[in-house]
Formats: C-alpha cells, sequence, structure tokens
C-alpha cells in the first residue's frame, strides 16, 4: 500500500533553500536536485520502513547524489517529512520539529 507524503511547512523551507542553493552553483543543479527528492518520497511512499528508524519512530533517508536526509515519521494513513537536512548540520535540527 503506497501512503501519502505530507511535507511540513518547516521541511518545505528547508527544500527551497537548498533548491536556491544549488541553483547558485549551478543552473540546472536545483531541478536535479528537486527530481532526486522527488525519488526519495516516492520510495519512501512505497517502502516507508525501508529505512531504520533512527529516534521515536523518525527514520531518515538518503538523497542519492546530494549530501541531504530526509526525515520522516510514518503513521498508518500518512508519511510526514519533518525535515530535509544537509549532512554537514546537526540532525538535531529536526527535535524541535
Amino acid at each position: 500500500m503506497t501512503r501519502s507524503v505530507r511535507v511540513r511547512p518547516e521541511a518545505e523551507r528547508d527544500v527551497e533553500t537548498a533548491f536556491a542553493w544549488y541553483e547558485e552553483q549551478r543552473a540546472g543543479l536545483g531541478r536535479e536536485f528537486l527530481h532526486e527528492l522527488d525519488v526519495v518520497y516516492e520510495r519512501i511512499a512505497k517502502f516507508p520502513i525501508l529505512y531504520a528508524e533512527l529516534y521515536r519512530g523518525l527514520r531518515r533517508a538518503r538523497v542519492r547524489r546530494f549530501p541531504v536526509g530526509v526525515f520522516y515519521l510514518v503513521t498508518p494513513a500518512e508519511i510526514h517529512i519533518v525535515a530535509v537536512v544537509h549532512a554537514a548540520r546537526s540532525p538535531t535540527v529536526w527535535r524541535s520539529r
């Protein structure tokens, strides 16, 4: 069963910030990042427990080609994307969310 994926506003801001940064590095790189992120979202929706649980139900999927982790929670009805964080940032950023 494929669950719907709901991106929280804080995570959406993470994505917007990353997109802008990648576009500054090279035109089109931000779009490539968004494509890879969509692939991760689809994989999470189809296989929500594929990735190991890190902390109290929170899981992390890594984005291919980019040093970014997608932190999410699984509920019976849907997937909640809590944060989309660069690997260099403290992974505890999601705790306040």
